[in-house]
């Protein structure tokens, strides 16, 4: 966002020094934050669980708010809940679990 603001007002910033070590700055910070999450370098067992069931929650929200008419379709999405319940319930056993060691 720095990068993106500061090219749109260059003019309004007369210190091109510094405004080309916002620009370096900013460039280095999206690309360390872009290996992060493409690496998940800092992400572990219980951080992972921890992400996972928020995300499975949204996909059993959807699936079962999803106004839906295929019949096949809703079939699919009401598969998706059930092993998303499943899996969540699976999550937060593995989670007491790496949590105790």
């Amino acid at each position: 966002m720095a990068i993106v603001m500061l090219l749109f007002m260059w003019s309004m910033y007369q210190n091109k020094r510094l405004n080309r070590l916002i620009l370096l700055g900013s460039a280095v910070i999206f690309a360390g934050s872009l290996y992060l999450v493409r690496s998940q370098a800092t992400v572990h067992d219980a951080a992972w669980l921890q992400e996972m069931i928020p995300h499975h929650s949204t996909a059993i929200l959807t699936s079962e708010r999803a106004q839906l008419s295929d019949p096949e379709v809703k079939a699919l999405a009401q598969k998706i809940a059930k092993t998303q319940r499943e899996e969540i319930t699976e999550m937060k056993r593995l989670l007491k679990k790496v949590a105790d060691q």
